[in-house]
């Protein structure tokens, strides 16, 4: 594996005013070939000026251009953010995008208060596009109280699985723990079957659950950013093989690899990769193989695609507790890995990265494999 060349969906750096920090990015490569990228933009990592941008590419992900600047915040009279959006393809040629709202109706930008362990209102809402993604509309709700997580999966004839999770606080009838969850539609509208990704559990948080369909053979694969709530570090990296049929999963599994968000990509060739952040020293992304369904990873070729320049990530060593863990997040420089398979076999990669939290551009990297 190889990178062969790279550049910027997005420069921050070229932006005059405060909307200079990029984050929570999402490829989609449509039938035309035309490449969509979305990602969040904002004053800061947590704030309630957030919007999604979207840009377009039809040259394989060279040139970019920005074709929207936003969706309508105001969501049932309240002012709101959006904090990400997933994108998709429907059959009439129609594009779904599914966002994560945040109620900003109290005009701050926290996203968690510690003291309460409470968080705002967060919903995710569904809005169309006619026209390739430049103006939007039909808002509807698809899920209230969830969080987004992760790319919109196609099942060919069948329809399309949009992932979410949410943090359930504890109550003194049960423990506090994190679900991920799957949301099925079979005409991209209405998302009326869900389902639990993985069994309620107290001891491990299973976070940002990304999906990819297997092509050769159906199947769909999550990777999942792994938290061990009693020991309030994070762990391996876990994943699960499914069942498009039935909407079932596996009992999650360790990778047996450090590492946060993990993209998975499944090839023709029977080969899963997983472009994944490599928060602990030195900070990275990186694109590692397996050659048997993710039960061992060939870790010392694995593709540093992006090396952080910056001082040390916080929020990683043995000893942060939960609390400091949420605070580092808004401090993190690089992240948020997504992938688009190419006409031609070729991986494009996307992610933000910048030199501090204060200016994050939105890079892509094209890699042979």
């Amino acid at each position: 594996m190889q990178v062969t060349d790279s550049g910027l969906i997005f420069d921050a750096t070229a932006v005059e005013g405060p909307l200079r920090v990029c984050s929570f990015t999402s490829l989609l490569r449509l039938d035309s070939g035309t490449l969509l990228a979305s990602f969040r933009r904002g004053s800061a990592k947590d704030s309630a000026d957030g919007n999604v941008v979207i840009c377009e590419s039809t040259d394989e992900g060279a040139n970019w251009s920005v074709i929207s600047e936003g969706f309508e915040t105001t969501f049932e009279g309240l002012p709101g953010e959006f904090r990400s959006a997933e994108l998709a393809e429907l059959n009439d040629g129609r594009l779904l995008a599914v966002g994560g709202w945040v109620d900003r109706s109290d005009g701050g930008g926290v996203l968690r208060d510690a003291e309460t362990d409470s968080m705002p209102s967060l919903h995710l809402l569904q809005d169309y596009s006619s026209d390739g993604g430049r103006t939007w509309g039909e808002r509807r709700v698809l899920k209230r109280d969830a969080v987004l997580s992760g790319p919109v999966m196609r099942l060919p004839g069948r329809g399309w699985v949009v992932t979410s999770e949410f943090s359930h606080p504890g109550t003194p009838e049960r423990e506090r723990f994190h679900g991920a969850y799957a949301h099925f539609s079979a005409d991209g509208e209405t998302f009326d079957t869900m389902v639990d990704v993985v069994d309620e559990n107290p001891d491990l948080f299973f976070y940002d659950q990304r999906q990819k369909l297997c092509p050769r053979t159906g199947r769909p694969v999550a990777m999942y950013w792994t938290y061990d709530n009693r020991a309030e570090a994070d762990i391996e990296m876990h994943m699960a093989w499914g069942d498009a049929e039935a909407l079932t999963w596996q009992s999650p599994r360790s990778t047996g690899m450090a590492g946060q968000i993990a993209m998975p990509i499944p090839l023709e060739d029977g080969r899963l990769l997983a472009f994944y952040v490599h928060r602990h020293e030195p900070g990275s992304l990186r694109l590692v193989a397996s050659h048997d369904e993710g039960q061992s990873w060939d870790t010392g070729n694995e593709l540093v695609v992006y090396a952080s320049s910056g001082p040390g990530e916080q929020g990683i060593s043995a000893e942060t507790t939960y609390d400091e863990f949420w605070d580092a997040m808004g401090t993190w420089s690089f992240g948020h890995p997504t992938v688009a398979v190419l006409g031609d076999g070729s991986l494009l990669l996307a992610y933000y990265a910048g030199p501090d939290e204060s200016c994050l551009s939105v890079h892509w990297a094209r890699v042979e494999v």
